[in-house]
């Protein structure tokens, strides 16, 4: 049955999950510890109180799914100012890949510059000029067949966090780029640090008139109940946001500054950005009874995430450090990555730390923490919360321990 669908994770596998409650996933009967949580999207958990009062109000306030204009899309972006006080206007789109490939409209229709500067370890979904790893020498190499050469031929590739290299590249190709786009917290490497070299992209594309886009895809609320950019006091000029803004439901986000818009203005620009249901009301309804939840118990909830995630990441690399293995986990609040190497040499290995002679042994202790009822990604990042427990952290802390042992 699996063969019918040729989706990422589906093919040739017979593990399907059922479904969820708190922190756990439901397999075959058994109650498994989630640590994915659609992808970092359920901040509040599986079926949280919220959702399910949402739901409710849904079915009681005979809110139907308008493609229409609509008060709940209209209301979600009166809260969503409030969170992101400096964007002028917001793009309401069906998921974060849309939200890119909208953004990237957005950034071409201001300049007539082709090329975009992507940072290397950053992911954009499924976005065909994105779609490409870099390698050694940083040129971008397909992921994925049917990508047009033209994409490849209008993207270059800048270092993560090594100003150095990246101010380079910048100033090589200035009057051709379009845009910088960077994924600011990168999923495949929290960084605290990374603070200085994102105010390096401002102030370098603020100078060459280049436009900044930021991916807050993930990061966007779960940053202390707002966003990354807000933490660091950081302005880029398009910003793109969805997972957690959903509440559950499929979404993406785009943020613009009053200059993006008033650019697009001046230019008589008319940029499409329809779909079916793009700022539908229920995906935007649900959206804004969690979001809303989340602002009003912001200290409550991101007091406990930082707990629990602090104590995680203190107690595996200290575990690490005395049974000498080379791993170590970085952290920034709730957004986690166990690294299997406790050296990072290459800017290009924070992006691609899954070395092919660690591959093995990643998938090993995947299956291991499957048999002990818990559940890594694929891609090994790892989400806490607002559901999981003291008691879920420290099983984790013992069996991921166990793992490393055998």
């Amino acid at each position: 049955m699996s063969n019918l669908i040729l989706n990422e994770g589906y093919y040739n596998n017979n593990n399907f999950f059922e479904g969820g409650s708190g922190s756990k996933i439901f397999l075959k009967g058994r109650r498994i510890l989630d640590l994915s949580f659609c992808a970092g999207s359920l901040l509040l958990g599986h079926n949280s109180k919220i959702f399910i009062e949402s739901l409710k109000e849904i079915h009681r306030k005979k809110i139907s799914s308008l493609a229409s204009p609509n008060l709940q899309a209209n209301n979600f972006a009166k809260l969503l100012k409030k969170v992101i006080t400096y964007k002028d206007k917001f793009i309401f789109c069906n998921s974060g890949t849309e939200a890119i490939t909208k953004a990237l409209r957005i950034s071409f229709s201001i300049s007539n510059k082709s090329m975009i500067i992507a940072t290397t370890g950053s992911w954009h979904g499924s976005v065909d000029n994105l779609l490409f790893s870099p390698d050694k020498m940083l040129r971008p190499t397909p992921i994925s067949s049917g990508i047009l050469n033209s994409h490849k031929q209008n993207l270059k590739f800048i270092p993560y966090n090594n100003i150095e290299k990246s101010k380079k590249i910048i100033l090589k190709n200035k009057l051709k780029i379009n845009c910088i786009i960077v994924e600011p917290m990168q999923a495949s490497l929290p960084l605290h640090e990374a603070k200085n070299y994102l105010m390096f992209l401002r102030q370098i594309s603020k100078k060459h008139n280049i436009i900044l886009i930021f991916d807050e895809l993930i990061t966007g609320l779960r940053t202390n109940g707002s966003t990354l950019q807000n933490y660091f006091k950081i302005k880029p000029d398009i910003s793109t946001f969805g997972k957690c803004f959903g509440g559950g439901f499929p979404i993406g986000i785009i943020g613009i500054t009053k200059k993006v818009y008033q650019n697009l203005s001046k230019k008589n620009k008319k940029v499409f950005f329809g779909g079916t249901f793009s700022a539908n009301s229920i995906s935007t309804y649900v959206g804004m009874r969690t979001t809303d939840y989340i602002l009003k118990n912001k200290k409550k909830i991101f007091k406990k995430l930082e707990k629990f995630s602090s104590l995680f990441e203190n107690t595996m690399n200290n575990f690490f450090k005395s049974h000498m293995i080379p791993a170590k986990v970085y952290r920034f609040k709730s957004l986690i990555r166990v690294v299997f190497t406790d050296r990072l040499t290459e800017e290009g290995s924070r992006g691609n730390f899954f070395i092919s002679k660690k591959l093995q042994r990643v998938e090993k202790i995947r299956k291991f923490l499957q048999k002990k009822n818990i559940y890594i990604p694929s891609n090994g990042l790892i989400y806490f919360s607002d559901q999981t427990s003291l008691q879920d952290i420290n099983y984790l802390i013992k069996n991921l321990k166990l793992a490393f042992k055998t």
